[in-house]
């Protein structure tokens, strides 16, 4: 069962009135700091407090004793229902922490029997379902905890990108997740997941939910989703083409000063950096990138593994300075950078993202052995990056001369035509097979919830040199782009324009 975070902590010791409620909590609104008058015996709610703050603390040993003793108090039949639902989680929780899977689950389910609306139960009940396979019970225990939550629903960024995506096939299912999630104000430490308000509003066009596309559309204001949205004819509607709030340049800039005030607010190493970083790439602003990231390169070129959870963002704001140095045509220091920031990548977390990007950095410069070094101990990829390894393991057969190779890894991309059509359409275009890639790509924009992805691929975005194993490549996207049954079919459903931006990768 998965552990929650400290929500469930936080909102116990706030119901029972401790004063060691997380500032981080408060501040965000997710619990109610008033203090109430409880209902039960005085000695049982002081205990729970303890044994709850032993959680908090670290203490699993402790708190577990204490809770194994007090959760089956027939005094526990006294107390206010919020308190005894937080209580019973909080005893899972920590049956969790110590391995004990049943004990945990069978105390999951007390919760939610005690208080069917403890969003915090039902968000940990619906994790638990989705890593068990389970994905429409547990999509459906999600969007009900988001619901019940109070204040944005704690939930880890991958965790959610991934479960959309594994509902593609379930269109309502995730209509009903992302709608929970933007009502409920769910950010990613703080920042708008425009990508995924972008699907949202794709998802309520062809829902028929016209009343609720303008709502989303304002709460997104990134160049490239917007790209996205001029691009596709759908958005005409919602979207007025003169209007500079929706002009992708204008919203570079104004992205831009709204970041850099932000990293004001909170510096350090974190996502709003990130981002930062990552919005001068697009606008083009690269020696900025470099400028801002040379001291962490510094720092970071010193130390031998990844710093842990802080190295996620190290890792990024690394990988866009690479970007950076790339399109400046510095291709050898680009390659030492994505070299350390595939080093400092937090293993917990994501380090599959630097191998992927380091390999397909080397393919591009014709070293294809050390692609294959840097990605040859992958496991446990998602579909997309099983897709990206495919495209670094055909590339650097082809230039190795591997026939057996080249031909597994098209197989593998074969298997991805319908998840990944973006993926097994690059890969055509290596092997020059451009009626098929052309074939794949009318079928993307003919494809309601895929056509966006396809529309934006389209346009014609700044370019930085070429590297040298791409230039091939690169012409022959160009090409299909302008193929007339393409043409014909992106006037029906979209348009191609021109803007002064760089693509984010």
């Amino acid at each position: 069962m998965p552990v929650c975070s400290r929500h469930a902590l936080a909102l116990l010791l706030a119901v029972l009135g401790t004063s060691t409620l997380p500032l981080q909590a408060a501040a965000a609104g997710t619990v109610n700091v008033a203090k109430p008058v409880l209902a039960g015996d005085p000695a049982l709610l002081d205990a729970l407090k303890s044994a709850a703050e032993q959680a908090m603390e670290g203490d699993t040993l402790g708190a577990g004793i204490a809770y194994d003793r007090l959760l089956p108090d027939p005094r526990m039949a006294g107390l206010d229902v919020r308190v005894r639902s937080a209580a019973w989680l909080m005893g899972a929780q920590v049956a969790a922490r110590q391995g004990e899977e049943k004990v945990a689950l069978q105390r999951l389910d007390t919760a939610l029997q005690v208080d069917p609306h403890n969003g915090a139960a039902r968000l940990v009940l619906g994790q638990h379902q989705i890593f068990k396979a389970e994905i429409n019970a547990g999509t459906d225990n999600l969007i009900q905890g988001i619901v019940d939550t109070d204040g944005a629903p704690e939930l880890d960024a991958n965790f959610v990108h991934h479960l959309h995506l594994r509902l593609k096939q379930e269109p309502v299912r995730r209509l009903a997740l992302l709608q929970a999630l933007f009502d409920h104000h769910w950010k990613i430490e703080g920042v708008e997941p425009m990508e995924l308000w972008t699907v949202l509003a794709t998802l309520q066009v062809e829902a028929n939910q016209g009343d609720k596309v303008v709502a989303t559309l304002e709460r997104i204001d990134a160049p490239l989703t917007l790209v996205t949205l001029r691009s596709d004819k759908r958005f005409d509607a919602y979207l007025r083409r003169d209007d500079p709030r929706y002009h992708p340049v204008a919203a570079a800039r104004r992205r831009i000063d709204q970041l850099r005030v932000d990293t004001m607010l909170s510096p350090g190493v974190n996502q709003i950096a990130t981002e930062l970083s990552h919005a001068l790439l697009v606008a083009g602003e690269l020696e900025d990138v470099v400028g801002m990231t040379q001291p962490l390169e510094d720092i970071a070129s010193k130390l031998s593994a990844s710093p842990g959870e802080e190295g996620q963002h190290i890792a990024w704001l690394l990988d866009h300075r690479a970007i950076a140095l790339r399109r400046l045509g510095r291709f050898d220091e680009a390659v030492a950078t994505r070299e350390l920031a595939a080093r400092m990548a937090d293993p917990a977390q994501d380090s599959v993202s630097q191998a992927l990007n380091l390999g397909t950095l080397y393919v591009g410069l014709h070293r294809p052995a050390l692609a294959r070094q840097a990605v040859q101990d992958l496991t446990n990829l998602s579909s997309y990056g099983d897709g990206v390894l495919q495209l670094v393991n055909l590339r650097a057969a082809l230039q190795l001369n591997d026939a057996a190779a080249a031909e597994q890894a098209r197989q593998a991309l074969l298997a991805q035509r319908e998840v990944n059509p973006m993926l097994y359409r690059e890969g055509l275009l290596i092997d020059n097979r451009m009626d098929d890639a052309a074939a794949s790509l009318i079928s993307q924009l003919q494809d309601p919830m895929e056509r966006g992805s396809a529309l934006r691929d389209l346009q014609e975005l700044r370019e930085g040199p070429p590297l040298p194993a791409n230039a091939t490549l690169d012409a022959r996207y160009r090409a299909l782009a302008q193929r007339a049954d393409v043409q014909a079919t992106v006037n029906r459903v979209g348009r191609i324009e021109t803007y002064p931006l760089f693509d984010g990768s």
